[in-house]
């Protein structure tokens, strides 16, 4: 019998061992295992894209003139209708004194110079504009007479800001639309100098208006192509910021771990924007990325 006992004593103590021992080791597995934070991702693919600027402005005629009396005199009669389609050279009004000194122009009594006070001609062809002087009024040195609009292309104003100027060039491609119609468009003219206030340029494009199809102040819209570029489709609500305030997107790097991207926005409408500065495809934190910091391993789904 007590043989029996010592032995039961003996196995006992044996299993009391080895569950201390196997006891300790689950211990320290529940101790050394790390904990990750969970985050939802987004499988996303950019899209190649225009990345051009795009602004507001309304159309302008290429050239706008006064034509002014430079002599005391009264209107004979006006040759042309106001909204009348006018060649360059073309006589408009005919001032009192006018046929008197014509006819001594013709016999080489008069100058050009002193002629052209009385012949008020089109300096260049246009539409004569309403205001105009009529038959009987009187006019004084430096009054308008009439005025004329050269519509045969169009001016169209922009200010870029100065982050965007050295991308820029007369070289650019021009997309111009007016009132919901695509037209051609050329760069005409960018501003050497910034407003000091805006530190802005001035650029202008230029729209050939064939057939006087488009009118002075219409509303435009001007896209300058900078050229191509990768762009991803994210939601504003998943924007974050770096380090030194600058605004990004948080994605899943190499195993596993956080990394913080800049971004540079390209479109940005109420319900989604359009951005640059990622990879080809990213695996972009759309839920919980304001509770993990970069370098920061996770877990995702």
């Amino acid at each position: 019998m007590f043989p029996t006992i010592k032995k039961l004593i003996f196995i006992a103590s044996i299993l009391l061992i080895n569950s201390l021992c196997y006891s300790s080791e689950w211990g320290n597995k529940e101790e050394t295992e790390e904990i990750l934070f969970s985050v939802e991702v987004m499988d996303s693919s950019a899209l190649t894209i225009k990345d051009s600027i795009v602004f507001s402005s309304t159309t302008e005629a290429f050239r706008r003139i006064e034509v002014k009396s430079e002599v005391m005199t009264t209107i004979e009669k006006v040759l042309v209708k106001a909204g009348s389609k006018i060649k360059e050279g073309q006589l408009i009004v005919e001032l009192d004194d006018y046929k008197t000194n014509a006819d001594l122009y013709k016999l080489n009594l008069l100058s050009q110079s002193e002629f052209e006070k009385f012949a008020l001609f089109a300096p260049f062809s246009g539409i004569l504009l309403d205001g105009h002087k009529i038959a009987g009024e009187l006019v004084m040195p430096g009054e308008k007479v009439y005025e004329i609009i050269d519509l045969s292309s169009l001016k169209i104003f922009g200010y870029i800001n100065e982050n965007e100027i050295l991308d820029i060039s007369l070289k650019n491609k021009v997309e111009v639309t007016i009132l919901d119609e695509k037209v051609s468009g050329i760069l005409d003219y960018i501003s050497p100098i910034s407003d000091p206030e805006t530190k802005t340029f001035e650029i202008v494009v230029k729209v050939e208006n064939k057939d006087f199809r488009y009118k002075d102040g219409l509303s435009s819209v001007i896209s300058i192509v900078k050229g191509n570029v990768l762009a991803h489709k994210i939601s504003p609500s998943i924007l974050a910021l770096g380090d030194s305030g600058e605004l990004g997107v948080k994605v899943i790097g190499s195993n596993n771990t956080v990394q913080f991207k800049k971004i540079n926005v390209i479109e940005d409408t109420s319900d989604y924007m359009l951005v640059s500065g990622l990879s080809q495809k990213e695996k972009i934190i759309i839920v919980g990325q304001q509770y993990v910091s970069e370098g920061e391993k996770v877990n995702f789904n």
